[in-house]
């Protein structure tokens, strides 16, 4: 499955790739997330998710700023992920994503991995997803 958001309001311009790998939803935003638009990311994000899916990574490596109204979408989200047989993770954050990762002790309470394939690896066997 490849499906596209492509939104584009005021200073922000963001699209988000999709794809399933081993039972896990996997979301590739590629971009800049501003305060002013975190209502837009947000409607992106959940466009992608059914309510059937258990498991899914927010792959940012093409994320290049991630205000903090951007992470709390994020928060969001992961919650929807929580509870038994469900799970979430995020991947290859950028050096200033993972600054405000660090900086607002989301890095605490979410997974972070450096490679996707091991976030799915993981977030898979954590919901118990098959592929």
């Amino acid at each position: 499955m490849r499906l596209r958001t492509l939104i584009e309001a005021n200073c922000m311009d963001i699209e988000i790739g999709w794809s399933r790998d081993s039972g896990v939803l996997v979301a590739k935003p590629v971009g800049r997330v501003y305060s002013a638009q975190y209502i837009e990311w947000q409607a992106a994000l959940m466009s992608g998710i059914k309510p059937d899916d258990g498991a899914m990574v927010l792959d940012c490596e093409g994320v290049t700023y991630l205000s903090s109204a951007g992470l709390r979408v994020v928060l969001e989200t992961a919650r929807r992920f929580e509870g038994p047989g469900r799970a979430f993770a995020l991947s290859r954050p950028t050096k200033g994503v993972r600054k405000v990762l660090a900086a607002s002790g989301f890095d605490k309470i979410i997974s972070i991995f450096d490679s996707t394939d091991e976030a799915i690896l993981q977030t898979a066997k954590e919901a118990g997803a098959d592929g």
